[in-house]
């Protein structure tokens, strides 16, 4: 029989430690620490509370590999299991999907997922980022930046959406940066100043792509009965799947992203959801080129193909618009390496708890959608529908 299981607290780092990853003040250790202390502490739970702990990174971000290390800054010593998350980008939304199917089957009873932030062990983290694509073939036009104007590119040419379109949407994610005390860029932008910043690989304008920052996540995760021990609102998971594409990016058509919508019509068909406009009431999606979101409103489902500029020119979108979208200023504002695909879980779960602080939306939402692509050019889609009820 499958369990029920949600979160029963979240954790981020010191708010200082997110900024410019040349700029942190933490290593990244002791901003594990501080992040699982965190998450610990709002779940009312200890370290021998846990059962297994999900370290989700990848590789290239760490220097050295050690994830055992986390153990070691959660003073947990070796009494449990540490399992290693590695799918690009996604991981963190990928450390929520495997904690809750083991506390689902019944393996464990608690879970602790952990984000590790970005880049401490390099001069220059760009050269690091631009090795995410096959070597022989690919590499010398998919680089990281690349990555994200060659669908940005092809979704203009089939939507009609504009520079305009996409200086909106990041300005509304700025704006609720600027409410975020964990955002990095947080001083808030308006349209024409991201319009106004250098262009840098077409139709990308620097403002409309993601920092590279430092700041790390937690979140544990419980059973129901185990659960309601630690807090009286716990957020369940309702459904949670993922979805992979090739590594190879030769074939795709680079317009939009077909694997997400298969994605979200698996989960929806579940859920027995036929308007998720109508359906959700808060929702973060990853956006670390502000593009993406248009692709991500439609690719799940929010509107028709190529639609997606009308809700952002309606509002719809906005923190008091009929669906909330990135309250937090998503992955444009704070690009914390994996804690970015993590935080997209944890800042819905603050939403549904009412613990968001300012960025909290209005109305008490009790349905929740997060949603992560990592690796090359999103080889790796990730969903997870969130109750509070």
């Amino acid at each position: 029989m499958t369990r029920k299981a949600g979160a029963i607290g979240v954790g981020y780092s010191d708010p200082e430690t997110f900024t410019d990853y040349r700029l942190s003040t933490m290593s990244k250790e002791e901003q594990a620490h501080e992040a699982i202390t965190a998450a610990l502490e709002h779940a009312d739970a200890d370290p021998a509370d846990i059962d297994v702990a999900l370290f989700c990174t990848v590789d290239g971000f760490e220097g050295t590999f050690r994830v055992e290390r986390t153990l070691e800054v959660m003073g947990m010593g070796n009494d449990i299991p540490v399992i290693s998350i590695n799918t690009g980008g996604t991981a963190g939304g990928s450390g929520v999907k495997v904690a809750y199917e083991y506390l689902a089957s019944g393996e464990y009873d608690t879970a602790l997922i952990y984000g590790s932030p970005s880049f401490d062990s390099v001069v220059e983290a760009q050269p690091v980022m631009n090795t995410n694509a096959d070597p022989l073939f690919e590499r010398n036009f998919v680089t990281a930046i690349q990555m994200g104007a060659l669908p940005s590119s092809g979704y203009m040419e089939i939507s009609g959406a504009t520079l305009e379109d996409f200086a909106k949407v990041a300005a509304q994610n700025y704006q609720n940066a600027a409410k975020n005390p964990y955002a990095h860029r947080n001083e808030g932008k308006t349209v024409e100043e991201v319009l106004d910043s250098p262009m840098v690989c077409w139709p990308l304008r620097r403002a409309m792509t993601c920092p590279v920052s430092s700041g790390a996540a937690a979140m544990v995760m419980a059973e129901e009965e185990t659960a309601y021990e630690h807090r009286d609102n716990p957020v369940w998971v309702e459904d949670i799947d993922s979805i992979s594409n090739t590594f190879e990016t030769g074939p795709r058509t680079m317009d939009w992203f077909p694997k997400l919508e298969t994605l979200a019509d698996r989960i929806y068909e579940r859920q027995d959801i036929d308007d998720p406009l109508d359906a959700f009431d808060v929702c973060e999606t990853f956006n670390p080129y502000i593009p993406f979101e248009l692709i991500e409103y439609e690719a799940m489902g929010f509107c028709e193909k190529g639609e997606g500029k009308h809700l952002i020119r309606d509002g719809v979108t906005a923190r008091d618009g009929e669906l909330p979208v990135n309250c937090s200023g998503g992955t444009l504002a704070t690009n914390s390496g994996i804690c970015a695909s993590l935080s997209r879980h944890t800042e819905v779960v603050l939403q549904l708890m009412g613990e968001a602080g300012e960025r909290q939306v209005a109305g008490n939402p009790e349905l929740g959608l997060a949603q992560s692509w990592g690796a090359n050019l999103g080889q790796f889609q990730q969903m997870c529908v969130f109750s509070a009820d």
